[in-house]
């Protein structure tokens, strides 16, 4: 490779210098270099420790596994959307009134069961499980063909949704509950029996006072 020689300013021996660069640009060549290597052994290092890192993280103790969640049958939704609270076993105070004796309106002190044959009633104004929001006579004649129960949930239920106040409703949300008892089976249909009942109370059996009744 020809060369050009360069002699310094002392008069020392001549610099041999490949030619075609000038001492300037062997210095940044050599620079340049050097700035690539020290890129390289940087990346190096950051590759090696990242499989350390995550033969740590493999290492690392398992967080123990959370017990599973269990519904507890003695808890009921409060109204609003507020926590659970228990629910108490209720026990009447006053006589069973027969329920074909209770009245629209009627405020019952328990209620275990739409079939029961009677219910304690009370002032609405105390606390109360159920409330008779009325009955009534379906119009179908005595000897008709019975028409299931689906045909006649969905009779009754246009029958005694007027008398429900829904402010009422709006307060305790999907909690509320509504019974229906009327003759559900043809047997009991073929006496020629009609009386329904509808009854409102909350699926948590929460104690109310007030009543449910539209209008009052």
């Amino acid at each position: 490779m020809p060369v050009r020689r360069s002699r310094d300013s002392s008069g020392g021996p001549e610099e041999t210098i490949p030619a075609g660069l000038s001492r300037r640009g062997w210095l940044l060549l050599v620079a340049i270099t050097a700035g690539i290597g020290v890129v390289l052994l940087v990346v190096g290092v950051v590759a090696t420790g990242i499989p350390g890192s995550g033969a740590r993280a493999a290492t690392s103790p398992t967080p123990a596994a959370l017990a599973p969640h269990t519904f507890d049958p003695g808890s009921a939704p409060t109204p609003l959307g507020l926590p659970p609270r228990p629910t108490t076993t209720h026990v009447a105070t006053v006589p069973a009134v027969p329920v074909a004796s209770i009245s629209r309106g009627d405020c019952l002190q328990t209620y275990d069961s739409k079939w029961a044959d009677g219910y304690p009633v009370i002032d609405c104004s105390q606390q109360h499980i159920a409330q008779l929001l009325t009955k009534g006579e379906l119009p179908q004649p005595a000897g008709s063909a019975f028409p299931g129960t689906a045909a006649l949930d969905s009779q009754i239920s246009d029958l005694c949704e007027p008398f429900l106040n829904w402010h009422w409703v709006a307060i305790w949300g999907e909690d509320v509950q509504l019974d229906l008892r009327y003759p559900d089976t043809d047997a009991t249909w073929a006496t020629g029996d009609r009386t329904y009942y509808c009854i409102v109370y909350t699926f948590s059996r929460h104690e109310l006072t007030g009543s449910a009744l539209a209008g009052e």
